[in-house]
Parts: structure tokens; C-alpha cells; sequence
């Protein structure tokens, strides 16, 4: 009797002391098999089919979607610029008239009309008052040996392959386009006409959907007449301008 009240108490000790620890390890195996239905997005086969076929390209498109149409547009702008480099007695600026067909965001055919001022620059009028001092004078006098441009009028190819969005002092989101240009025309100089070839970038910011900021830089390359002879010329031609979409 004594022998089964022992076994009796040992038994219920132990049950006691056993059952925290396998509590403990009920609870670390179902900790177990809920993070492998994690991993394995709770074991529904359809959902992580689903999952794998998400492309990152998709989402791309949508944060990249254009905010302003050009597919079959027109845009007409203004600009005005200045010439850089080229004849050395001359100071020209640009007032120019373009017209651009958007066939799609990424290429545009292109009309434009320079109208060019020009005026002495300081070493022509230098030259140009040494001469007339001389005349005065009696003595000889040295021609300022000029062939100023006069206007010009080009057909040009767009390329758009940069585009993106920005956001100016948290006002708004912007679009922009960086492009390239190239195309040839004529050149109208004091002494006639000649032919014109330009190349150049370009980078243009949407204020709204219809109104455009826009800066660019070109070569121009073309043949004057001085009285020495034939001279060819590479001019760059910077501008500032803004363009209304159609």
C-alpha cells in the first residue's frame, strides 16, 4: 500500500514538471509550421503564382506613364538666342518661329524661321573706327571685312530617347524630354543665299500640358563671302523659347 502511494506521488510530480516543456514544445512546433505558411504564402498555390508573376517592368510603365500626349500633335513656339564663336567682328542675335509634327513621344518632324541681328562686336567696331580715322585723315583705310546673316529657314528630325519627371519647390510634377536634333536648310547672308546644316540638344519641360519651357544648343555650318573669298563657318546658336501643344 505504501509502495503504490509513492508511485502514485511520482507520477503526479512528473506530470506536473512534463507538462510546462511540452507546452513549451507544442507551442515552438506550431511557431514552426505558421512561419513555413508564411514562407510559403500559407501553402495556396494559385497565390504565389500570382506573386511570380508580377513583373517589375509592369509597374515601371505606370510610374513612367507620359503626362503630356504626343502621338500626332502639333506644337508651335517661339524663341529667342544668341550666336556663339564664328565671325569674330560680329555680335548676332536670334528671334526664331518653329513648328513641330509629333508623330510620336519619341520622334518629331520640324519646320523653323531665324530671323538674325547683328552689330559690331567690340573688335569690329575697334577696326571699323581705326579705319574711319584714317580716312579722315587722308590716309588709307581698312574695310571691316564682314558677311552678316540674315535669316534662315531649316527642316529638322527630332529624337526624343531621354525622358523623365521632376518635381520643382514640392509645386507640382513636371515632365521632360532631352532630345536631339539635325537637319539643313538655307542661309540668307548680306551677300546672298547659301546652304545650312545644324545638329544639336535640346531639353524641354512641360509647364502644362499645352506649354512647354525649352532650351537648346546647335551647330550651324555654312559658307559666307568676304572679299578675300570664300570662308566656311561653324557657329553654335544658343536659345531659350517656350512651345504651345495643339
Amino acid at each position: 500500500m505504501r509502495t503504490l502511494t509513492l508511485l502514485s506521488s511520482a507520477l503526479v510530480t512528473f506530470s506536473l514538471l512534463a507538462a510546462p516543456a511540452l507546452a513549451s514544445s507544442t507551442k515552438s512546433a506550431k511557431q514552426i509550421n505558421a512561419s513555413q505558411d508564411i514562407d510559403t504564402l500559407g501553402g495556396n498555390k494559385d497565390l504565389m503564382e500570382m506573386a511570380t508573376k508580377i513583373k517589375s517592368e509592369s509597374r515601371s510603365r505606370i510610374v513612367q506613364q507620359r503626362m503630356v500626349d504626343r502621338n500626332n500633335t502639333l506644337e508651335f513656339g517661339l524663341s529667342y538666342g544668341s550666336v556663339f564663336s564664328g565671325d569674330a567682328y560680329l555680335k548676332t542675335q536670334t528671334v526664331g518661329f518653329q513648328v513641330d509634327y509629333h508623330i510620336t513621344p519619341r520622334w518629331s518632324l520640324g519646320a523653323r524661321y531665324l530671323d538674325f541681328g547683328s552689330t559690331l562686336s567690340a573688335e569690329g567696331q575697334r577696326i571699323f573706327d581705326d579705319a574711319r580715322a584714317s580716312y579722315n585723315a587722308g590716309g588709307r583705310a581698312t574695310i571691316v571685312d564682314i558677311d552678316a546673316p540674315q535669316n534662315a529657314t531649316m527642316a529638322v528630325l527630332n529624337w526624343y530617347p531621354i525622358y523623365g519627371k521632376t518635381s520643382f519647390l514640392d509645386m507640382g510634377v513636371n515632365q521632360f524630354d532631352i532630345y536631339l536634333l539635325a537637319g539643313g536648310g538655307s542661309m540668307n547672308l548680306a551677300s546672298g543665299n547659301t546652304s545650312l546644316l545644324t545638329a544639336g540638344v535640346g531639353l524641354g519641360a512641360w509647364i502644362t500640358k499645352h506649354v512647354s519651357a525649352r532650351a537648346e544648343i546647335r551647330m550651324q555650318k555654312y559658307e559666307d563671302q568676304l572679299v578675300t573669298g570664300a570662308r566656311n563657318l561653324n557657329t553654335v546658336v544658343g536659345s531659350l523659347g517656350l512651345g504651345w501643344i495643339l
